[in-house]
């Protein structure tokens, strides 16, 4: 209940405040959300699945995003 909740507000937030990307981060922006959709992708799985770990899904979220935003 809570992430639907986050959810929705992010949602709102975003388009309230409607903000924009910098033409020079745009190349970087398809790469960086499809590393973030693999760590969330992984997250359910590993909830699915009775394993899941917070700070393990931290990690691993941050390193995708920024490992793909270096490569």
């Amino acid at each position: 209940m809570i992430a639907v909740v986050a959810l929705l507000a992010g949602v709102l937030l975003g388009v309230l405040i409607d903000p924009t990307v910098p033409l020079w981060l745009l190349p970087y922006l398809p790469i960086a959300v499809v590393a973030a959709l693999d760590a969330v992708f992984g997250g359910i799985r590993a909830k699915l699945d009775g394993i899941f770990d917070d700070k393990q899904f931290v990690i691993s979220f941050i390193s995708n995003v920024l490992i793909a935003g270096m490569i």
